[in-house]
C-alpha cells in the first residue's frame, strides 16, 4: 500500500452502501486538489485495522470511512503507529463522533479538513486489548444496541424503535460502578462511560465529556427511575437538559469498574465487546484526528 498520499478504509456496508458514494466524492474533491488517493475496502473489523495500520506506517493520511463503528476499528490500526495521523469521512447511521468533533458533511469541506486540517490529538478509552473512541455502554442502551444492529435495514429509525422495544421487556439491575475506588452501587437502567458523550444518533448522552479532557465522564440513570417516563423524556438528550433530573448521576474519573447481578453486554462505539464485568482505562492524547480549522 504506498504510492498514495491518502488511504481509506471503507466499509462498504456503512449507511446501506452510502460509503461508497460518499468516498468517491470527496476523492474527486481531493484530485482537484493533486492529492493522490487509494481506496482499501475492509471485510471485517480485523480487516479494517489491518488495512490501517499498513497505510498510516507507508506514511499515508489514513482515512477512516463509515460510521462510528469503522472509526474505532481504524482508529485501532493506526494506534500501531505511534504519532500517525488519521481523517474521518462519515457515512454511518448515527454518525456520533463525527458530530462531537464538528466534521463538516460536504464533501469540499471534507477534502479540506484532510488537506490542512488541525490536529487533534484525542483520548481513547481502553477495554483490556479494545478501545473505544466515543463511548462504552452497559444496559438498557447496550440491549438497544443490539436489537438496533437487527435493524440496520431500517436506518436511523432503528434508533429510536428500538430503545421501546427493548424497554418493554427490561428490568434494572443491581450495579457495581467503582470510580476511582469511589464505590456506587444499587439498581441501575444503564451506564455510559464516555470519551464523546454523544451517542444513538444525535443524543448529547453526556454533556460533560470531551475527547481530548484527560478524563472518563460517567453517567448512569437510577434504576428506581419509572423507565417508561424517562424514555418519554429522552428528547431532552438531544440538547444534554436531561442531566438535571435527580434520577441522572454523573462521575468522573481515570479508571471505572462496572459489575452487575446478571449478564449484560458490554458495547462500544455501536460494537459488542463482552459481557459484565468491565474496566475502562484512559489514554490521553495519543490519537491525532484532523478536524475543522
Amino acid at each position: 500500500m504506498t504510492g498514495a498520499d491518502v488511504i481509506a478504509v471503507l466499509n462498504p456496508i456503512s449507511g446501506g452502501g452510502a460509503a461508497r458514494v460518499r468516498w468517491a466524492a470527496v476523492a474527486e474533491e481531493l484530485a482537484r486538489r493533486d492529492v493522490t488517493t487509494r481506496v482499501e475496502e475492509s471485510a471485517s473489523g480485523a480487516d479494517a485495522r489491518r488495512l490501517a495500520e499498513e497505510a498510516a506506517a507507508a506514511g499515508a493520511l489514513t482515512v477512516a470511512v463509515g460510521g462510528d463503528g469503522q472509526i474505532r476499528e481504524v482508529a485501532a490500526g493506526v494506534l500501531r503507529v505511534p504519532g500517525a495521523p488519521m481523517g474521518v469521512v462519515t457515512a454511518g447511521r448515527g454518525n456520533d463522533m463525527a458530530r462531537h468533533l464538528r466534521l463538516p458533511d460536504d464533501p469540499a469541506a471534507i477534502a479540506d479538513v484532510l488537506c490542512d486540517g488541525f490536529r487533534r490529538d484525542l483520548d481513547v478509552l481502553t477495554i483490556g486489548d479494545e478501545i473505544a473512541v466515543g463511548n462504552v455502554y452497559v444496559g438498557l442502551d447496550s440491549v438497544a444496541t443490539e436489537l438496533i444492529n437487527r435493524l440496520r435495514w431500517m436506518g436511523p429509525l432503528a434508533y429510536r424503535l428500538a430503545p421501546a422495544i427493548a424497554a418493554l421487556r427490561w428490568k434494572p439491575a443491581d450495579f457495581r460502578i467503582e470510580v476511582d475506588g469511589a464505590v456506587f452501587s444499587g439498581p441501575v437502567h444503564m451506564v455510559v462511560v464516555a470519551n464523546s458523550g454523544w451517542y444513538g444518533s444525535g443524543l448529547h448522552m453526556v454533556p460533560a465529556a470531551a475527547a481530548d479532557s484527560g478524563r472518563v465522564d460517567v453517567l448512569a440513570v437510577d434504576g428506581a427511575a419509572n423507565l417508561m417516563r424517562l424514555l418519554g423524556a429522552m428528547g431532552e438528550a438531544k440538547t444534554g437538559a436531561h442531566v438535571a433530573r435527580a434520577e441522572v448521576l454523573t462521575f468522573s474519573g481515570q479508571e471505572i469498574t462496572v459489575s452487575a447481578d446478571r449478564p449484560i453486554p458490554v458495547h462500544a462505539d455501536g460494537d459488542y465487546l463482552q459481557e459484565l464485568p468491565v474496566t475502562v482505562r484512559i489514554r490521553k492524547a495519543v490519537l491525532p484526528v484532523l478536524v475543522s480549522r
